[in-house]
């Protein structure tokens, strides 16, 4: 489904339409499906109605050819599928860009936002590792073949590889295999980057957020340090952290129950302020 206010957005629900809405933004070039459906599940069965969905310019959301756009636009897209959606707010939860997008959300419009839940993502681009390798990367020669995509995927995804929990690279070139099928833009992923590395440092903004925050991360984080989450920690007030040893930019199936409760946790927690 698609919404049709502002950028055409491809999104799926889990869970009862009548249960408090929950909406988790992906990171950057990454589409819906990265959520894995058995995390989305773990989360709508502890009583929320899930929502994922493709950001502008991945999948199945539109195009933005002209670019020129930056995080706050995809933040504002965010808030348009609330709109479609009927929601007067939900529960936001981000991994890595899309933790950066969620605390946009969280100031831009904090009426809107019940809970936030932040996986290893930053308010600023100063704890990201390596950025020359990943810009080289993306400059390098482009697949042309749905083969070669998913076995450059599979590289890429090498980088976010968990110490402590095996990588599941069986599901990821699965995942690699749909996202080619779905649509992959390199020009779009281009955009992305180029809002990404235009984001401005947030540090003071994130202080002014006030709905309960769960930050989560790991210290085998190659692409965002988990020092940024500890930084979120002391600037959002009553937040909590979780820094899980050994994991990477990535959430292991073997986490998936102890995450999703987490994050529910803290949703809970909002939905009882609200009563």
């Amino acid at each position: 489904m698609s919404t049709a206010r502002g950028a055409a957005i491809g999104f799926d629900v889990f869970g009862e339409p009548d249960a408090p809405p929950m909406v988790i933004i992906q990171g950057f070039s990454a589409q819906r499906i990265g959520w894995p459906t058995g995390l989305c599940e773990a989360l709508s069965d502890r009583g929320f109605r899930v929502v994922r969905f493709d950001n502008r310019d991945t999948g199945q959301s539109e195009r933005y050819p002209a670019g020129g756009y930056s995080l706050v636009d995809l933040a504002r897209d965010t808030l348009a599928l609330l709109d479609d959606l009927g929601l007067e707010s939900a529960h936001i939860v981000g991994q890595s860009m899309g933790g950066m997008i969620a605390q946009l959300v969280a100031t831009i419009a904090p009426s809107r936002v019940r809970s936030l839940g932040l996986l290893y993502t930053t308010a600023s681009t100063r704890h990201f590792v390596d950025v020359d390798d990943a810009v080289a990367r993306i400059e390098a020669p482009q697949p042309s073949t749905r083969a070669e995509f998913i076995a450059a995927y599979l590289i890429s995804e090498a980088n976010c590889a968990s110490t402590a929990y095996p990588q599941d690279t069986a599901w990821l070139a699965d995942l690699g295999g749909q996202m080619w099928d779905r649509g992959v833009d390199q020009d779009g992923v281009n955009r992305q980057l180029a809002a990404l590395l235009a984001f401005p440092d947030a540090i003071d903004a994130a202080r002014t957020i006030s709905v309960p925050t769960a930050i989560i991360a790991g210290d085998a984080d190659r692409l965002i340090s988990f020092r940024a989450s500890e930084e979120l920690h002391a600037a959002i007030p009553g937040s909590t952290l979780r820094i899980f040893p050994g994991m990477g930019h990535e959430v292991p199936g073997a986490l998936w129950g102890e995450i999703a409760g987490i994050v529910a946790d803290n949703a809970r927690r909002a939905e009882r302020q609200r009563a």
